[in-house]
């Protein structure tokens, strides 16, 4: 009777370090998923700020060109304003 509870002991051990294992196997896949998505923000956040940054200058662009042609304009008018002056 000693023999036959000495192996039920084994088995329920054997049991046991398989449920360990399984579990840290477990965990080392959800450790895995969290890295993979660690990395998918981290691209997210860096292509984020690329589109800002893009989004940024073409404003800035833009703001030079109406500001050019707003000088223009402005140089033009004074001319008109000028020569206007100039008849009496």
């Amino acid at each position: 009777m000693a023999i036959t509870q000495i192996n039920a002991e084994d088995k329920t051990y054997e049991n046991e370090v398989q449920e360990v294992v399984q579990l840290k196997n477990i965990i080392d896949s959800k450790e895995a998923e969290i890295t993979a998505l660690k990395s998918v923000i981290d691209d997210l956040k860096l292509a984020k700020v690329q589109v800002e940054e893009e989004a940024k200058k073409e404003a800035d662009k833009l703001m030079v060109e109406k500001i050019t042609k707003y000088e223009k304009q402005i140089r033009r008018l004074k001319r008109e304003a000028k020569d206007m002056l100039l008849y009496p």
